[in-house]
């Protein structure tokens, strides 16, 4: 099964959803002003690191941005459904996605399956609109 061809234009279209998506889903998980600043400035970010990628590697424009929304639906995918283990660490005084050993340790434990999951889903769609 051949991956679409996807141009350009329409991948900028995508990048552009997926960023929207990517801030309504994180930026109400956040707890503090501080941490939804920080989260907001992820994207750009992104961009800027992407960006340099691109001049040092010599990617064209839309295979950067097929790798920035790739990134991005896996972390949206990755968050979907946990705003409780954030709130449940918060409360706790912890890191979300910190030690084992910490009070926080189930949700730490479902957010990081989750992440991980969603990263190589990501990568497998990546991978298959690059490569086939």
């Amino acid at each position: 099964m051949h991956a679409p061809h996807i141009s350009e234009s329409v991948w900028w279209i995508i990048a552009v959803i997926t960023t929207v998506l990517f801030l309504v889903v994180w930026l109400p998980m956040m707890p503090t002003p501080r941490s939804r600043n920080q989260i907001a400035l992820v994207p750009l970010v992104g961009i800027g690191f992407l960006t340099a990628l691109g001049k040092l590697r010599g990617h064209g424009l839309g295979e950067l941005l097929a790798i920035y929304s790739t990134v991005v639906l896996a972390l949206i995918l990755g968050a979907i459904g946990r705003r409780a283990d954030m709130r449940i660490a918060v409360q706790q005084g912890e890191d979300p996605l910190g030690t084992s050993a910490s009070k926080a340790a189930p949700a730490n434990k479902r957010l990081t399956v989750q992440l991980s999951a969603a990263f190589a889903v990501a990568f497998a769609l990546w991978a298959w609109l690059t490569w086939s």
